[in-house]
């Protein structure tokens, strides 16, 4: 039998009980708008970056960035992520890997070192040179209909990782693929009516506001559901939290809640 400790890194940065903590607080907010920065929190406590991007390959030959996040420069991550899917993720040098694992995923998640030697010249100036980059670690994370990679960067101040943090990122590489797959997956299209008691919670709520809590309430994120409802991210963001504010919820788990009651 396994044993629960088996579950964390044998010595996880910043102590064991802080380690588990942070794992607890991203799963309180998978599919909330704070899991991303709680899995950030979580990463630098696993091998501190400069940088992290997630990205969804899917079998149309495809890509959408999930996550931009670059501590030095969060406008810098804005710009590399929409330089990858418009077109310069068919250059990675994981790419072959990532359509192959479309149809036949890994039975494993392991990290994976950057391929500097793979890449052409003009790739790694654009992606590490150019934003003083020098450094990548990525795990490709197989789901239904979509592939999952997460990559983490260091800069020129840090160095290279180290032995030890890709031994760290390997042994919690499962955790990762579970949250990553789990906040991300993408809903089944759900066109039923509301039932009855979400309507009397929603009444007086305005019409985008329904729009997005019901999404909300089928599994959506902001980004999924912006995608259902054909608008921007940042639109359903700002009609959440007013239909959280008459409300009175603060999470999408006590919206949940109050519908149910």
């Amino acid at each position: 039998m396994n044993n629960a400790d088996d579950a964390v890194p044998s010595a996880p940065p910043g102590g064991r009980e802080g380690f588990l903590a942070a794992v607890a607080h991203c799963i309180d907010a998978l599919r909330e708008p704070g899991f991303e920065e709680r899995l950030l929190a979580l990463l630098r406590r696993v091998a501190a970056s400069e940088q992290c991007m997630i990205f969804a390959y899917t079998e149309d030959d495809r890509v959408a960035c999930l996550l931009a996040a670059n501590e030095r420069d969060p406008g810098l991550a804005d710009v590399l992520a929409r330089r990858y899917v418009d077109g310069a993720f068919r250059r990675d040098p994981n790419y072959a890997l990532l359509r192959g694992q479309l149809h036949a995923g890994e039975p494993s998640v392991r990290p994976r070192r950057m391929a500097t030697e793979a890449m052409a010249p003009d790739y790694r100036s654009h992606f590490f040179s150019f934003p003083d980059l020098v450094d990548k670690v990525s795990l490709s994370v197989p789901g239904p209909e979509t592939v999952y990679y997460l990559n983490l960067y260091r800069g020129s101040d840090d160095g290279p990782f180290s032995d030890a943090d890709i031994a760290s990122l390997n042994e919690v590489a499962p955790l990762l693929a579970s949250l990553v797959r789990r906040h991300y997956a993408p809903v089944a299209a759900d066109r039923g009516q509301a039932s009855p008691e979400e309507m009397a919670v929603l009444a007086h709520l305005s019409e985008r506001e329904q729009q997005v809590c019901l999404c909300l309430l089928r599994g959506h994120t902001v980004k999924t559901a912006a995608r259902e409802l054909d608008v921007a991210a940042s639109t359903v963001e700002t009609y959440r939290k007013r239909a959280y504010a008459k409300l009175g919820v603060p999470s999408r788990a006590r919206l949940i809640a109050l519908c149910r009651h």
